[in-house]
């Protein structure tokens, strides 16, 4: 396989998509960060760990090098990017969700989750960053 259609020209790819997925590669060193910071913290339930452990792995995906995958396992590395998006922003939302069961537990009002709004919107964000640096023809 040519090794042009691996790696997209990046004159090709629009700037707006190349600064996204900059921003998904700072995404997920912070992911990075924060689930390392967790673990170090030695967390004391299960979902702790949990979500810990899946921030790690979905930093680490985040981070992979996609326009390097051959085109025979593109549908299968998207389609598991697709994947992982979705079920971090289900973990999100159960943090969230548990976040405010406790602080009911205490008499607590909690505010607007923004950190875990800003952490969504630019891990779903990444899908179709991901497909359109891939692919920047489906822009037009």
């Amino acid at each position: 396989m040519p090794s042009d259609q691996l790696n997209p020209n990046p004159t090709t790819v629009p700037q707006g998509v190349r600064i996204a997925r900059g921003a998904g590669h700072l995404l997920g060193l912070a992911l990075l960060g924060i689930g390392i910071a967790q673990l170090i913290k030695n967390p004391s339930g299960f979902f702790e760990h949990l979500h810990a452990v899946y921030f790690i792995a979905y930093g680490l995906i985040l981070n992979a090098p996609f326009t390097k995958v051959p085109e025979k396992y593109w549908k299968w590395v998207y389609g598991g990017l697709v994947l992982t998006s979705a079920a971090f922003v289900f973990l999100m939302i159960a943090s969230v969700m548990f976040a405010y069961m406790v602080a009911a537990e205490q008499g607590e009002r909690l505010g607007v989750p923004g950190f875990e709004g800003m952490l969504i919107f630019f891990a779903l964000m990444q899908v179709p960053v991901v497909l359109f640096q891939r692919k920047p023809d489906l822009l037009d």
